[in-house]
């Protein structure tokens, strides 16, 4: 008989652990406590994370409450933006392009644990979220996914594959529901 001996940490790095509690202390404090408008306020939240090591856009938007793990791993293109709430679980790199909106309460989780391991083994891979695309309200992508350039994930969905280019999916597992098709304004 298999014995299951689950282990309850991360096999992160030690160094990259205390880096993330530090970095933990920043996000729940300098970055929290900042209104979520005016610009000089977006470029200081930008400041902090590229201190720790993120390649985000000047131009992005971080809402003070969102919370990112592992900043070193996160890159975020021109006027990208996360939303109220957002979970950024970086284990793994974690790509937003430009002009993609993440939406309130959504989680991008880059780690997971093996079920087939007697050990429960921490699984980390990354995720690419393409130019131009909107994850809407309480989503959440799961390890390993790419979301194409100019997608659209419905609220509420649960990403645990890849999604096509233009394409518009939704529902747990997010399915495939039409093309996205943009109009003059």
């Amino acid at each position: 008989m298999i014995e299951f001996k689950p282990i309850q940490t991360n096999a992160m790095p030690t160094g990259d652990k205390l880096k993330n509690m530090a970095w933990k202390l920043v996000n729940r404090t300098l970055y929290r406590f900042t209104p979520p408008i005016l610009t000089v306020f977006r470029k200081w939240r930008v400041l902090l994370v590229r201190i720790f090591g993120g390649k985000v856009s000047w131009s992005a938007s971080l809402h003070p409450s969102s919370v990112i793990d592992y900043p070193w791993n996160v890159k975020m293109g021109s006027r990208a933006s996360l939303g109220e709430h957002c979970w950024v679980y970086a284990m793994a790199p974690v790509e937003i392009g430009e002009q993609s909106c993440i939406g309130k309460d959504v989680s991008i989780l880059t780690g997971s644990h093996d079920i087939s391991s007697c050990l429960f083994s921490l699984v980390v891979r990354p995720i690419f979220i393409g130019d131009g695309c909107w994850v809407a309200t309480s989503s959440i992508v799961l390890p390993g996914v790419s979301i194409g350039n100019f997608s659209v994930v419905a609220a509420g969905s649960v990403v645990a594959k890849d999604v096509e280019p233009w394409t518009v999916v939704g529902g747990n597992p997010a399915r495939f529901i039409k093309k996205r098709v943009l109009r003059d304004a």
